[in-house]
């Protein structure tokens, strides 16, 4: 008897050990389970708001390229056309001082695409002045010689005209007959587009027509005309960036 109540108790005490343990490695499995849904919520979370902020990065929409147009930018523009044009550092700066608030711009209307600008020529005159000093010695002298250079080479062009103001210096210029292709998305001038006349927004003025292609971003249209030397293999891109300013559509 002694023994049957000594079998009971141990089988009891077993039972109650294995009890103890098994809820133990339930609470551990139940504790592990509830930390793997947290990550998993946490991870659907993240990937979720992740998802979330991906899908709400949207390229902007590309606005209709019929209007008018204003340069952005431009200083940029100056400095790669004139970094072949002189070889020292300090005229780079001067010319590029003296062009740097000019504000140029496009008419786009159907097909037919206009280049305008009006720019302020006195920081231009001055440093022409001040290079040219040894063979035009006043500032009178080597105005008069650039402004006849000026005139000279807009009686040469069939697609550009200028007015200058001989008081203040201002020359007000547009280029005309520009065509415009979506297709290819290109604009083609008939002659190259320039500052004063003299300076080519180019390698040079003798590559004409000239073709630019475009990119348009939102309501940023960058144009550029590329050169490659086949001699050296070197590739320049001569780029002009612009912002819409007016829809004819909507004024």
């Amino acid at each position: 008897m002694n023994n049957i109540k000594k079998s009971s108790l141990w089988m009891l005490s077993l039972l109650a050990l294995l009890f103890v343990s098994g809820c133990g490695q339930q609470k551990q499995q139940q504790q592990k389970q509830k930390q793997k849904q947290q990550t998993t919520t946490e991870t659907t979370t993240v990937a979720e708001t992740t998802t979330v902020a991906e899908t709400t990065t949207v390229a902007p929409t590309p606005v209709s390229l019929e209007g008018d147009w204003k340069a952005v930018d431009f200083r940029d523009t100056v400095e790669r056309t004139f970094l072949l044009y002189y070889n020292d550092a300090n005229s780079r700066l001067k010319v590029t001082e003296a062009f740097q608030d000019i504000v140029p711009t496009l008419k786009i209307t159907g097909t037919d695409v206009t280049y305008s600008y009006s720019a302020d020529m006195n920081k231009y005159i001055d440093f022409y002045a001040e290079q040219n000093k040894d063979e035009y010695p006043t500032k009178e002298e080597a105005t008069a010689i650039l402004l006849g250079v000026r005139e000279k080479k807009f009686g040469s062009f069939k697609h550009q005209t200028g007015t200058f103001d001989n008081d203040t210096k201002v020359l007000t210029a547009t280029l005309k007959d520009g065509v415009l292709n979506e297709n290819a998305k290109t604009i083609v001038f008939p002659e190259v587009p320039n500052i004063f006349g003299v300076l080519p927004l180019y390698i040079n003025s003798t590559d004409v027509p000239i073709t630019y292609h475009y990119e348009l971003n939102g309501d940023i249209l960058t144009i550029y005309a590329e050169k490659t030397f086949e001699e050296t293999g070197a590739h320049l891109v001569y780029p002009m960036k612009f912002k819409k300013v007016s829809d004819p559509k909507t004024n």
